[in-house]
């Protein structure tokens, strides 16, 4: 009886010092979470994102599908850039002019109309013009639904996940709709092509002479936060575009930049003129309660990452840390003041379509689960590539900050002794390590409908072909 009560106070014991354990390594933790400044928006989705780093600073519903309307255009814009010269001439049709919704937006053009592509963006940007964006898509692609296509194609180079274009203009389709996430990574993209906000720079532009307007009809911009006698003017905000249907109530999408720092914000499913307001709410918060820092030193380690890669048989393995480069200098958005502890950073190797084409992965830094940077790894052309496409949502996570169990270890390691604990974590380490990459690796082989065999014969080919060009 005596040896059993003696058991139970131990079992107790045990209980209560693993309780002061877990208490104890986990605490500090809570202190690493970083205060991230919060807001109210009468919009039913909105999102505020930094266009240099790639970080969302603030979101509501950001990944909600909701119609977009006209700033649609913004990705019309960046489409027609793409594939066209200024001085092109675009004519009008029938199908161009009257295919639109009554009494929706227009610049007066009439069917057999001739302007150039230069004037119809001015039209299409300012003015929101639906005439103009069918008569560009048609240009463009020959009709209005192969342009859609084209539109779809670039979303998914940019990175959307959760939008569907049907039309150039954004007028209602059940099938036409995006999410703020979405429309802010188009914005970014918008932001970083010099023609676009060329355009954008300007609040009126004189068309050429149309059969209605033979002077040449004058369009005004109506983003109200880039005109200067308006109560909503900002002067951050360098380009925008307004949106409005029924079904999609108000919608905005808004540049802004500031002491070097370069923002978009969106607003979906607003009302009048809350979507100003909310807008203005948005950029504060990020221009006023967030900065960005440059990564600290020893947080990117380009040897472990070297080795990474070549582990995850994704470069050859004759990359060193000299092959691999960032183009330009890496910056994480924090809240004000806050510290750089408890930064960690994964690979990801599913890339964008608009990623550069010497990339090999892109390295995403986290900071309590939310991305706060994100940079492209490109290499040499001394390296080669030896998968190229990797399944989806594939990630390398390498922690830059100590785990809770590494802390569980720490604090037992002081307590208990270290070298029974030393060698229980070295064990957990390099089986979890191994139990990952052989996941990872039976589902990459799954993906690529590819057997371990056939694997193994595929890297063998690649060594003895890099073989004889060494011979």
């Amino acid at each position: 009886m005596r040896s059993a009560g003696i058991r139970r106070r131990r079992r107790l014991l045990c209980q209560i010092c693993l309780f002061l354990i877990l208490w104890i390594a986990l605490t500090p933790f809570a202190s690493l979470a970083a205060d991230w400044p919060t807001t109210e928006l009468t919009a039913q989705a909105g999102i505020v994102m930094d266009v240099d780093t790639g970080a969302v600073l603030f979101e509501k519903n950001m990944d909600a599908r909701m119609y977009p309307a006209s700033i649609t255009k913004v990705m019309t814009a960046l489409v027609v850039l793409e594939n066209c010269d200024l001085d092109d001439k675009v004519t009008f049709s029938h199908d161009a002019v009257y295919n639109v919704d009554t009494g929706s937006s227009n610049a007066q053009i009439e069917e057999g109309d001739v302007l150039s592509v230069s004037d119809c963006l001015y039209a299409l940007l300012l003015k929101s013009a639906n005439e103009a964006a069918n008569a560009l898509a048609e240009h463009v692609a020959g009709s209005r639904e192969a342009f859609a296509d084209m539109m779809n194609q670039e979303a998914a180079k940019l990175g959307c996940t959760g939008t569907h274009f049907a039309n150039p203009s954004g007028l209602f389709d059940t099938n036409h709709y995006t999410t703020a996430h979405d429309m802010a990574l188009i914005g970014a993209a918008a932001m970083n092509n010099k023609k676009f906000l060329e355009i954008e720079d300007c609040t009126s532009h004189k068309l050429a002479a149309t059969k209605r307007v033979p002077e040449g009809n004058t369009v005004y911009m109506e983003h109200k936060m880039l005109l200067r006698g308006s109560p909503y003017y900002d002067e951050r905000v360098i380009a925008g575009k307004t949106g409005y249907t029924k079904d999609a109530g108000n919608t905005l999408i808004t540049m802004a930049k500031s002491d070097g720092r370069r923002l978009v914000s969106v607003v979906l499913a607003d009302k009048n003129p809350y979507h100003y307001i909310d807008t203005k709410a948005l950029l504060d918060l990020g221009f006023n309660q967030t900065e960005n820092q440059p990564v600290k030193d020893g947080i990117y380690d380009k040897d472990a990452i070297a080795a990474r890669l070549i582990a995850d048989t994704i470069v050859s393995d004759n990359c060193k840390a000299a092959d691999l480069r960032v183009e330009k200098k890496m910056y994480v958005s924090l809240p004000k003041g806050s510290s750089q502890d408890g930064i960690s950073y994964r690979l990801q190797y599913n890339l964008e379509g608009s990623a550069p084409a010497d990339a090999v992965a892109r390295i995403d830094y986290y900071l309590d689960d939310a991305v706060v940077g994100k940079y492209y790894i490109q290499k040499e052309p001394s390296i080669s590539v030896i998968l190229r496409d990797i399944p989806t949502g594939t990630k390398v996570a390498v922690a830059a900050t100590i785990s809770t169990f590494t802390a569980l270890m720490i604090f037992g390691f002081a307590v208990f002794g270290g070298g029974t604990l030393l060698g229980i974590k070295n064990i957990h380490d390099d089986r979890k390590l191994s139990r990952r990459m052989k996941e990872k690796r039976a589902q990459r082989l799954k993906d690529m409908q590819m057997t371990e065999e056939e694997f193994r014969e595929l890297v063998e080919k690649k060594k003895q072909q890099k073989s004889r060009k060494k011979t």
